[in-house]
Formats: structure tokens, sequence, C-alpha cells
């Protein structure tokens, strides 16, 4: 087959899947099977081993995450249910104090967002910062905004976060490596997002109903912030230390013992147990040990199987030898290597509407490019991050759950959101592109 045929042929697949979830609003999961099939059918894959090529692919790839999304969905339900979230997001705004309340709400919400579903902390938190807007004399275009900010930059680059967990997956990357990077990167992307929230002068008053809803919440009993921060914290210092004493002290006990305990799935799994601590006497109630597992389950069954898909999609693109294609174009318009995952992403979110999704599928279709892309995973896993945040419109449900509840108009929204949100990714892109040619990525 020519270059020029299989190259088509894949773009042909891809455009596929993007029109049949954002236009004809079929499920990522179906939009992503058919499109493999057609894929397998147009690059000549015999019709006998199609599905026995899906599954490889599919169960190659969830193998090492499905469990570490499970677990990462039940802390962040303990989270939810434990008012731990509210804990935390009051405890920061006490420490930036009532000058800075928006650098506040975006810290609280990129740590709540790194186990937490980014629409899920809005939905949490909203009341809290409807109430910090009056208090404070700002507008909800900013406040609402900083909100969904940083929840929306972590869930696309820091791990547990189903998107970043299953690119790690994808492109063979530590879970360590992604956590610690992916935190260096965030950082300047969510600082840019709120410098451009402040420039924001557009009057937008809270909901008189969440102004309601936060002086009823007034009356719960918290969880103090030391215990809301452990189940986050512990997971993470243990994966951390899996990769020091791995790293300098090979063959040692410890590398031994953390080799276990800092393994992503165990470390989550400890968390979650860790978490008990928040529920109290309760942990034994069937509503803990049974519905709220149950829901977790449901919450992470989509990422799991879309993930499990893009691990299908790229086996074929490996089969069809894709890779090679793609470079011999590339090589063609002098395309830099580490901007073709930044604009991969960026095309794939802002058709879907989902930074998960075009986190998940650019790993799966950059993976089998990384060589001849001249990227390391780290760089490709960092480029798929970031640009997925750019942004962020009227075709996602987070974007109409924060525009919806902090009163904004569809204009305000995109003034709001889609503004902030490509400022983060492109400022998060620009840190990729330098550390790449510094080589430290």
């Amino acid at each position: 087959m020519s270059t020029a045929y299989i190259l088509t042929a894949f773009v042909a697949s891809i455009v596929l899947m993007v029109v049949l979830i954002s236009k004809f609003k079929v499920h990522p999961a179906m939009g992503i099977l058919l499109s493999v099939i057609i894929l397998g059918i147009a690059i000549g894959t015999p019709l006998e081993e199609i599905a026995g090529t899906i599954n490889t692919g599919f169960a190659n790839t969830i193998k090492s995450i499905a469990i570490i999304i499970f677990l990462g969905c039940i802390l962040g339900k303990v989270l939810e249910q434990t008012n731990a979230a509210v804990s935390i997001t009051k405890t920061t705004v006490r420490m930036f104090g009532t000058k800075n309340v928006i650098w506040a709400i975006a810290a609280s919400s990129a740590i709540l967002g790194i186990p937490v579903f980014a629409d899920s902390v809005v939905i949490l938190l909203m009341p809290i910062v409807s109430v910090l807007a009056v208090e404070t004399g700002k507008s909800m275009i900013s406040y609402g905004g900083a909100l969904y900010l940083g929840a929306l930059v972590t869930h696309s680059l820091v791990p547990p976060t189903p998107g970043p967990v299953a690119a790690a997956a994808l492109l063979g990357l530590p879970i360590s490596d992604a956590i610690i990077w992916g935190i260096i990167v965030s950082v300047p992307s969510i600082i840019a997002g709120v410098l451009y929230l402040k420039r924001l002068k557009i009057p937008v008053q809270p909901k008189e109903e969440y102004l309601i809803a936060a002086k009823n919440a007034d009356d719960a009993v918290l969880p103090s912030t030391t215990k809301s921060l452990i189940p986050i914290i512990v997971p993470i210092i243990l994966i951390m230390l899996n990769t020091f004493f791995n790293t300098y002290f090979k063959k040692s006990i410890a590398a031994n013992v953390f080799s276990f305990l800092g393994d992503p799935l165990t470390a989550l799994l400890i968390g979650c147990f860790t978490s008990t601590i928040l529920i109290g006497p309760e942990w034994k109630t069937k509503k803990v040990l049974n519905d709220w597992v149950e829901e977790s389950i449901r919450t992470a069954a989509m990422p799991i199987i879309v993930t499990g898909l893009g691990g299908s999609l790229a086996i074929f693109i490996k089969n069809a030898k894709v890779a090679e294609h793609i470079a011999e174009a590339v090589a063609n318009t002098a395309i830099p290597g580490i901007l073709i995952p930044i604009l991969m992403a960026a095309i794939i979110h802002v058709i879907t509407g989902s930074n998960t999704l075009g986190v998940m599928t650019t790993a799966a279709l950059v993976e089998p490019m990384l060589e001849i892309l001249g990227i390391s995973p780290l760089a490709a896993f960092l480029a798929c991050g970031t640009g997925a945040l750019m942004f962020k419109h009227s075709n996602s449900s987070g974007f109409w759950v924060t525009t919806s509840m902090s009163n904004m108009t569809l204009t305000q929204g995109i003034i709001s959101i889609g503004g902030f949100s490509t400022v983060a990714g492109f400022v998060g892109a620009v840190v990729t592109v330098i550390l790449y040619y510094m080589g430290v990525i």
C-alpha cells in the first residue's frame, strides 16, 4: 500500500471517530470501536484476525491500569461524601487570605482534581465559591472559572486521574514520573490561567440558591484538613519513595519493600484504606462497603473501556506502519516532532469536548511514532496533557456545569472557560517544548 493510501485511511478513521462522537453523539467507546474496525479493514487486515487483534490490544493496555483507575474513583468518592473536599477548600482560603481568594480557589481545585473528576469538584464547591464571590465583591466569571481551572489542569496531567493514568500506560511511562512532571507542568499552566481570569471585569452575580446551600452547609461537621489530605498524600509519597529507592538503592531491602508498597495499585489501595479515618465507624455500613464502591465501578467503567480501545487502535496503527508513513509526511513539512502530539490532542479535545479522550486517544496514536518523532514517552505524555487542555467550549459537560452553576451566559462562558483553558494549555505546551529542547525530558 502506498504512503498516501495509508495516511488517508488513518486520517479518515480518526475523522470518522470524531464525527461519530461529536456530531452524532455516539458514545466514545462505540465511536472508537467502529473506527478501529474500519481502520483494520482499510489497511488490509484479514477479517478473521480483526476481532483477535482488537482483543489483544485491549487486554495488553488495561491489564496495568484498570484496577488503578477503579481505586482512584473510590478515593474520589470518599472525598466527596465526607466533606473532605470542602474542608481542604476552606483551609486553603484561610491560608491565602481574602485578597488572594482566587488563587486559593484554583489551588484547592487543583488538589481535588487529582482524585476527583473536574465536573464533580465544581458541583461540590460551587456554593462555597459563590459565598466567597459575594464577600470579596468579585465576579463569578473569575471565581467560577478558577474553580474549574485547577481541577481541569490536574485532570489532564496528574495521575491517578484516569486520563493521565491511561496515557502513561499507553506510552510505557512510570506513574511516578507522570505524577512528578505532571505537577511541575501544571503549576505554570494554572498560574497563567488565574492571571487571565483576574483580568476579566465582567460582573456576574452568583446564583441565590448556592448562597443558601452554602449557609446550610456551614452547620455540617467537616473533617480536619490533615485528615482530608492524608488519603491523597499517602499514595503519592509511597509512589515517590518507590522511585527514590529503586533509583538510588537498587536491590536493597527498602527498594524491595517499596516496590510493593509504592506500586500504584498498592499505594492507591492503601490510600483507600487510609480514607476510613474520614468515614469513622460508618465504614462498616452497606452504604460505604457496597454502594460507594458500586458507584465508583460505574464511574471507572468508561475510562477503562475507552483506554482499552485506545490500545486496540494503537495495535492496528503499528501493524499498518502508520508511524513510518506519518514520519515521512512530517519530515516533508518540517514540523518538529514534539508539536505533533500537542496539535493532535488539541484537535481531538476541541472537536469532542473531552480532555480525557484527547489525552488517551493521542497517547495511543503517538506511541508507535515515538522513535520516529524523536520524542521520549515523558515528552509525549506532557504534550498530550497540555494539548488536551486547549479551548474548552460548549461541547463539554464541564463547560456547561461551570457556566450554569456560575450564572454565566454562553458568551461569558466562552470568555472565561474557553479563554483560561487555551491560555493554560498554551503555557503548559510552551513549558513542555522548552523542557524538551533543553534535554530535560
